[in-house]
């Protein structure tokens, strides 16, 4: 930037500064800057210092009431979710971990078989089949009951798949379907205490009731407060008092 430049930018702020010392002080370049009228300048200054100060000081204590709410409201809201969610896995678990796979007919996972046949998909959970499996020459039939009752087979070409791979397949998930039946047996156990520690949980509002029981007694107290009133009241004052002198009220 050259001398030109750097000339414009220094009359720019000083420009910007005199403009706000006008709107401050306003009735004139002598009000504004002449030593004449410092102390008024200066008693204008603490007053509206001490209304800002003020108000400033009211609105944080109100922004901490109403942060203090919002987080009330908050925790409750996550302390719900969380026991919803634990009751919504104890009645219908999400499938889980893959476990194991079959070429790619089957995918066994903590609680759920992956079925594909004939290029369509479908996932069933383990307390709900059965399986069973026959081999004759080159081919494997692997047989899952599906829930409704009817059976889907499944043809394991032998040349691509070990028959005791298949098998052990086979197995796997015949004893995954026995411990998903008794692991379903032990979560509806539970079930009856984790809806009862749900509506514990939506019932127990007392840390929100406490946080807008202390916004209230906050906005009750100031609005008793005196010192705004009187502050703003000295505020006042000084701008009739410069207003009497100037002609113009800041």
């Amino acid at each position: 930037m050259g001398l030109v430049g750097w000339i414009l930018v220094a009359v720019l702020v000083l420009g910007g500064a005199v403009a706000w010392l006008m709107k401050r002080y306003p009735g004139g370049l002598r009000y504004a800057f002449s030593t004449e009228y410092a102390e008024d300048r200066h008693e204008l200054d603490v007053a509206r210092s001490r209304l800002h100060e003020a108000e400033r000081a009211a609105g944080r204590e109100r922004d901490r009431a109403h942060s203090a709410v919002k987080a009330a409201e908050r925790a409750h809201r996550d302390r719900v979710n969380q026991a919803r969610d634990r009751l919504a896995r104890l009645q219908d678990p999400d499938r889980g971990i893959l476990r194991s796979s079959l070429g790619d007919s089957f995918r066994l996972y903590e609680h759920a078989l992956e079925v594909t046949v004939d290029g369509r998909t479908a996932e069933y959970p383990l307390h709900d089949i059965a399986i069973r499996d026959e081999y004759s020459g080159k081919a494997g039939h692997v047989y899952v009951t599906l829930p409704t009752g009817r059976q889907k087979m499944v043809i394991v070409p032998l040349e691509e798949t070990p028959e005791a791979e298949a098998r052990g397949f086979v197995v796997a998930v015949y004893n995954a379907v026995a411990n998903a039946k008794a692991s379903k047996a032990e979560r509806q156990a539970l079930v009856p205490q984790a809806e009862a520690e749900l509506r514990d949980v939506i019932a127990d509002t007392a840390g929100q009731e406490q946080a807008q029981s202390r916004l209230a007694d906050l906005l009750d107290r100031q609005k008793s407060d005196v010192r705004i009133p009187q502050a703003r009241h000295e505020w006042n004052a000084a701008c009739e008092r410069w207003q009497q002198l100037t002609g113009h009220r800041p």
